[in-house]
């Protein structure tokens, strides 16, 4: 037990010393721990899909029923912890206790969700994909949420808060490449034969071959690194924002009426859930690369030559927020990135579809649309977190309290719901064209001695339905996300003048005390 706890408690001196001001030091060792927490996200939300569905099988409705479970059990779990967020007081300040003892058992749980447990009846199996992603989730929240919490804790400067948030977003997008850096690793491991899967070879071009120590043993080693980084920001990161009332007793059911008073929070909400769908292509991407593309060899290379120019969209796109920010304002930024960004998606159909993905030029033409469709996910993903802090801001001057605990729930519940959409939709294309039983028998068939595979012309119904997941339905969450952004009045020139009053009213407050 002493060993659990020191593990569980452990820190450095340097979380007890006093750091000054917010400073460029304290922003990027935070960013690095938002780097090692959303390395495990990124883990889990782009390849557990992929580890259910096409590694274990477990069945398609079984998984959309599970999917709907784990979104009620959020909801919930989101706006309580948000709510004890928001009553915690500590030494340490509200958020950053939970940052001492979470990280060590998301690490745990994440590695449980990837054991190998195929041989298992579907019952069983069902049970235990059950109680490991609903511990997962209940474990992730109890630090997503005190995570963010410290964004708009650490400085009350709204310059230095977006460019807080824009490096944490652009250093924990980094993790992104475990799209590409999780296939190499689930191959070394997959393919040494160490007594657990005798005589498995469940892909082509290898003679020892086994999905389930693959992933399981590249899942241990990424919670590794994530959960050390993810400990971080309690060690070197500080809170200083004080609001003018500094107890908040607020309760669930009001945590609730809160949330809908604030007009401002609402289409922020929406803008992020609306426009979910374009995870797709990150998601559904991995099942293109893997069956149209390689034809169910290694993927790899594709991962990088279309990943890539995502990436570099979106990176380039987080990179240039804070100053297309300043120069035309978030709001009619992202605007203009959301409808702009919904032609690459729909041409990515157009191109597959007429051109074949066997013509180097159709390639090279979806990557250029990759690049620009990488803008609606760069944009977004800082914005989305500022305008969050900015409706904090304006809550504390309508009402004088701060309650970033439950105001950032909201954006933890947003992540998870859009993560639920995205997977439901992905869940039910599969359930409408057999897809688990279909590539199930596939691999039955390549371990067999199947030698070769054109997976468009075996499956050209599986290959439609692959593609409108990462065109068609992304293009629509871009249009769907800019419709809450018309009639959004907390502008930049409203929100500078309500964080000068709130300075005059804490200074105020606390020199009186």
């Amino acid at each position: 037990m002493n060993t659990i706890k020191k593990i569980l408690t452990w820190s450095f001196p340097a979380a007890e010393k006093d750091m000054g001001d917010f400073s460029k030091k304290e922003r990027n060792i935070f960013s690095l721990g938002m780097f090692g927490q959303n390395l495990i996200y990124a883990m889990v939300n782009t390849y557990l899909s992929v580890f259910y569905s096409t590694v274990i099988f477990v069945p398609a409705a079984a998984l959309l029923t599970i999917t709907v479970i784990s979104r009620v059990w959020d909801a919930l779990n989101d706006l309580l912890m948000g709510t004890v967020v928001d009553k915690t007081n500590t030494r340490w300040g509200k958020c950053r206790p939970y940052l001492k003892y979470v990280p060590v058992p998301v690490a745990v749980f994440t590695v449980l969700m990837f054991i190998p447990v195929k041989s298992l009846s579907d019952i069983p199996k069902i049970c235990f994909v059950i109680f490991t992603w609903l511990g997962w989730e209940f474990l992730y929240t109890l630090g997503d949420i005190p995570l963010w919490g410290m964004t708009s804790l650490m400085t009350p400067d709204a310059e230095k808060r977006t460019n807080l948030v824009s490096c944490a977003r652009i250093i924990g997008g980094l993790s992104a490449v475990i799209t590409v850096a999780f296939e190499p690793l689930v191959n070394v491991f997959a393919s040494k034969d160490i007594g657990w899967f005798s005589g498995a070879s469940e892909k082509i071009g290898y003679s020892y071959y086994s999905y389930q120590q693959g992933y399981f043993f590249a899942a241990l080693i990424i919670a590794v690194i994530g959960g050390i980084l993810f400990k971080l920001p309690f060690i070197y990161s500080r809170e200083r924002v004080k609001p003018v009332v500094e107890k908040n007793e607020i309760s669930f059911a009001d945590s609730l009426k809160l949330m809908f008073k604030n007009n401002c929070y609402i289409r922020t909400m929406l803008v992020n859930i609306l426009g979910c769908t374009r995870g797709l292509l990150m998601s559904a991407g991995i099942y293109f690369c893997m069956w149209v593309l390689a034809d169910g060899g290694n993927y790899t290379l594709w991962l990088i030559l279309l990943g890539g120019p995502f990436l570099a969209g979106t990176y380039i796109a987080m990179v240039s927020s804070n100053f297309c920010g300043r120069k035309f304002g978030k709001i009619k930024t992202l605007k203009f990135v959301s409808y702009f960004c919904a032609v690459p998606y729909c041409a990515i159909f157009f191109i597959v579809y007429f051109m074949g993905t066997e013509n180097p030029f159709s390639i090279a033409l979806v990557a250029i649309c990759l690049f620009l469709a990488g803008f609606s996910n760069g944009f977004p993903s800082v914005y989305g977190t500022t305008m969050i802090e900015d409706s904090v801001d304006y809550m504390e001057w309508k009402t004088g309290a701060r309650y970033d605990g439950v105001y950032l729930s909201g954006l933890n519940f947003s992540s998870k719901l859009t993560n639920a959409i995205t997977l439901g939709i992905t869940y039910a294309v599969f359930w409408i064209v057999n897809y688990s039983v279909r590539i199930e028998e596939l691999q039955n068939a390549i371990s067999a001695g199947k030698e070769t595979l054109n997976f468009a012309m075996e499956y050209p119904d599986i290959t439609i339905a692959l593609t409108v997941l990462i065109s068609f339905i992304p293009a629509a969450g871009c249009i769907l996300q800019a419709l809450p952004l018309h009639g959004y009045k907390l502008d930049e020139k409203m929100h500078g003048k309500i964080l000068e009053e709130l300075k005059e009213r804490r200074a105020k407050a606390h020199t009186e005390k």
